[in-house]
């Protein structure tokens, strides 16, 4: 019997959160995040003694500060992943302009525990031809 390797299944399990938060199920998406979940983001108001991590990035993004997620669509463009990192490459679609974004996703089994995100906003003209994916 052949196992899949750790890097295959946390691939997976992060192009799975990816696409849930694509498809706006916020829900879903914070499913997949352990209750200790950490989130770099300076934006993500998180007191460990009021509550979860989780429930702090669920708090956020189901906030007014991230509304404009909400109504985005999000590609993923690249992935790469290495034992318990997995970094994406997405183009975020929002109504108030596209964004080109990088998470970093660490996991642990089949959640996810850790998140480092670097987010631009994609200009209208693009000095060179090759684009930003």
């Amino acid at each position: 019997m052949t196992s899949t390797p750790p890097t295959h299944q946390n691939r997976r399990l992060v192009l799975e959160a990816v696409s849930r938060f694509g498809a706006g199920d916020i829900a879903g998406f914070t499913e997949l995040l352990s209750e200790d979940f950490v989130s770099h983001n300076p934006r993500v108001a998180h007191d460990p003694t009021a509550q979860s991590g989780r429930q702090a990035f669920a708090d956020y993004l189901s906030g007014p500060g991230s509304a404009h997620l909400r109504d985005a669509t999000v590609t993923a463009e690249h992935l790469l992943a290495d034992g318990d990192l997995v970094a994406v490459h997405t183009h975020v679609v929002a109504p108030q302009g596209d964004l080109a974004t990088v998470d970093l996703f660490r996991v642990d089994g089949d959640t996810i525990v850790e998140h480092w995100d670097v987010v631009q906003p994609i200009p209208d003209e693009v000095l060179h031809p090759h684009g930003m994916f």
